[in-house]
């Protein structure tokens, strides 16, 4: 009967646990960056009642160890109490999966997105119950498995001593399983998955014949070596005849794109050298512009930012990148982060090196771009402003994550006065921030060459998602806001640490200009990074509307 009991108190319930967890509940239906649908509406509502329940559970804890004296309220007293709780509870549990609708519609309208016609209440309710109900008896199950380790123990040691041992030893087992099981099982199992879609191609995407592309027949680089991403991004380039229609212009060229897949060589070093033999095979460094593009986790090059500058140069160009994962972004920011960095620095500084050896007036534009995760190891080889403007011929950043410290350090260091979502450094001089292309002539002043351009939404979750989160209410949400972010977004401990982590899941989903998705701003900011020659407000907008068409 004792055993029987003990496996029951892992499921009786705490009442504070309960109180606290409701408000976490209800707190996290309320609006944040982006839309989210109701299953993860649920997620996130379900995670938050196990947050705040395990707040509630410390609560009482604390409670009784200030006053463990105090007395016990009656029988009837609880009874009464655990019924008014849990009528309340039930009602602010479906009053808000109700309202949490017309919150939705809130941040829907901010980006452009036509309002949701139902309330899918059930699903965010049974959603947020299973998840809650799972993470609250895990934790109930590590408590049940210190206090037994505990009372083990307590043979040998003194009651309070034995608690702090067993604590101390099942985090010590919990933090060893997870490192070296959960962790290693779930990146070899990632590694597998992703490491046989490497191996195959897209839909449509052929063989380069064009000795300008890597993995043509010409190439150093094997096709079969390129990989998944590398072999859409040398196939996915617009021809000599598309560039020429954009202006009518016979001096049209074919691009040179040259990419390295993670297959090619051994480490970050070999296949950074491998590119840089490559660029040489195909003339790279007699283009005027030559563009260093670090990809994101997978070894993905955005198709719309890498077209948009062979447009606007008449193909006169030349693109290097190369892959350093088989993940995506959001794996491997969790286990490849100093993959991108590595890879990052090696590519530069090998096309760097090459570059400098060059005549001064025999130089291309060199170029520095990145996306995403692509941004933070595409920065990693910068040290700070005059490092950029000594060594590059400017540099495009957009959707930079905020863990990136050379981002921070111009958005920390930003003018008294300018926005966190939209700083502005030493009056602009070298380096501006901007959501749209029309922010970067806001200024009004003088803006030198070489030229650094951050492009940042108010709405992009990638950007402004950061642990600091979880106790600190960034300024973004203390300032005044970007259109695209609702007023009624609220900074709440734990809460909106897990709103803006789900958010990046669908930040590419919002139209174009709003979360994650910058293809309707990088004409301008490719124009005013690269300067190109005459260009004009017509060719533009006549370039903007084919890189929005532009296949993905």
């Amino acid at each position: 009967m004792k055993r029987l009991k003990r496996i029951f108190n892992i499921f009786k319930l705490n009442f504070m646990g309960i109180a606290s967890g409701t408000i976490f509940y209800c707190l996290s239906l309320t609006p944040s960056l982006l839309p989210r649908p109701p299953f993860f509406e649920g997620i996130i509502a379900g995670i938050s009642f196990a947050l705040g329940y395990a707040l509630g559970v410390f609560l009482s804890w604390l409670a009784r160890l200030v006053a463990p004296s105090r007395r016990e309220p009656t029988a009837n007293m609880k009874r009464w109490a655990w019924a008014t709780l849990l009528v309340v509870a039930a009602f602010l549990t479906v009053a808000y999966a109700l309202w949490q609708k017309s919150w939705q519609n809130q941040v829907r309208a901010r980006i452009g997105e036509s309002p949701l016609q139902s309330h899918h209440s059930i699903t965010i309710i049974l959603t947020a119950f299973a998840f809650a109900s799972v993470i609250i008896l895990v934790g109930r199950l590590i408590g049940a498995a210190i206090r037994a380790t505990g009372a083990y123990l307590g043979r040998w040691v003194p009651t309070r001593l034995s608690v702090a041992a067993g604590t101390l030893v099942v985090a010590i087992i919990l933090v060893l399983f997870y490192n070296g099981v959960v962790v290693r099982a779930f990146v070899s199992v990632s590694n597998n998955i992703y490491k046989k879609q490497n191996a195959q191609t897209a839909v449509g995407v052929q063989q380069p014949t064009d000795a300008l592309r890597s993995g043509s027949p010409a190439s150093l680089v094997r096709w079969n070596a390129l990989g998944y991403q590398g072999r859409s991004f040398v196939a996915g380039a617009p021809t000599q005849k598309q560039i020429g229609s954009f202006d009518n212009s016979q001096s049209a060229q074919d691009p040179i794109r040259v990419y390295v897949g993670l297959d090619s060589a051994k480490d970050a070093t070999e296949r950074a050298n491998l590119a840089v033999k490559e660029l040489e095979r195909t003339g790279a460094f007699d283009r005027p512009v030559l563009a260093v593009m670090t990809s994101t986790g997978s070894g993905w090059v955005e198709p719309q930012g890498a077209a948009s500058l062979e447009y606007m140069w008449h193909g006169d160009t030349a693109l290097v990148s190369m892959q350093y994962s088989y993940l995506p972004s959001w794996i491997s920011f969790l286990v490849d982060q100093d993959k991108a960095t590595e890879a990052g620095r090696a590519l530069y500084d090998a096309v760097y090196a090459h570059w400098q050896q060059l005549p001064v007036n025999h130089r291309p534009k060199l170029i520095a771009f990145g996306l995403s995760l692509g941004s933070y190891g595409a920065q990693a080889d910068f040290s700070g402003t005059s490092d950029m403007q000594n060594r590059t011929s400017g540099a495009l950043f957009m959707g930079t994550p905020s863990f990136t410290q050379l981002r921070n350090y111009f958005v920390n260091g930003r003018d008294k006065g300018s926005l966190q979502w939209q700083p502005v450094y030493q009056n602009g001089q070298t380096v501006r921030f901007a959501a749209q292309g029309n922010d970067l002539k806001k200024l009004g002043t003088a803006w030198a060459y070489p030229r650094i351009v951050y492009m940042q939404h108010a709405s992009d979750p990638v950007v402004w998602w950061s642990p600091n989160l979880i106790w600190h209410k960034p300024d973004w949400l203390k300032e005044t806001r970007g259109a695209d972010v609702t007023p009624n977004m609220q900074w709440y401990p734990f809460v909106t640490f897990a709103q803006v982590t789900v958010d990046q899941f669908f930040s590419t989903s919002p139209p174009v200009g709003h979360g994650h998705n910058y293809s309707n701003s990088e004409v301008a900011a490719w124009s005013a990074v690269t300067n190109p020659p005459n260009w004009s407000v017509q060719k533009a907008q006549k370039l903007q509307q084919i890189i929005l068409a532009y296949p993905i």
